[in-house]
């Protein structure tokens, strides 16, 4: 019952959609659409899809994508076969043992910093954290000021 009503409606509504005349495009409907072929012509390499990128950007970004396709694949098989977490970094530590002396300067740094904070005190530490946020805001409000003028549409 339902779908005889449905296909009269249908007719009806087709009936009606003929009888009304065609519309006439706007006058600047081929200036408007040339306008949208030539900006997208003119976009960065980044802004266009993947496959206009240069050569070169394509390869480096696919080695990004195989490199980590392969990782998170490693990282599952050696879940699958048992393998903890405690190994994963005990053999991660020996793959970054070459360097140690990096890492223990920059813990010597990191600690001497903390000691540092510790003996400035708590109003220091606020101020600085203030003022932080403070440059922050003002960059990022800068950078939006300045994007808004360079591509302000005319």
């Amino acid at each position: 019952m339902e779908n005889r009503n449905e296909k009269q409606l249908e007719e009806l509504v087709h009936r009606e959609l003929k009888k009304l005349p065609d519309l006439p495009a706007p006058e600047t409907l081929v200036h408007r659409v040339m306008l949208s072929v030539h900006e997208r012509q003119r976009r960065s390499w980044w802004q266009r899809s993947w496959l206009n990128w240069p050569l070169g950007v394509q390869m480096v970004s696919l080695a990004i994508l195989v490199i980590s396709a392969g990782l998170v694949s490693y990282l599952f098989g050696a879940a699958w076969n048992g393998l903890n977490v405690a190994s994963i970094s005990t053999r991660l530590t020996e793959w970054l043992s070459t360097y140690a002396p990096v890492w223990e300067a920059v813990r010597a740094l990191g600690g001497a910093i903390l000691m540092s904070l510790q003996k400035v005190g708590q109003p220091v530490l606020f101020a600085a954290v203030g003022s932080l946020l403070l440059v922050y805001f003002l960059c990022v409000g800068l950078g939006t000021v300045c994007f808004r003028l360079a591509f302000k549409r005319l």
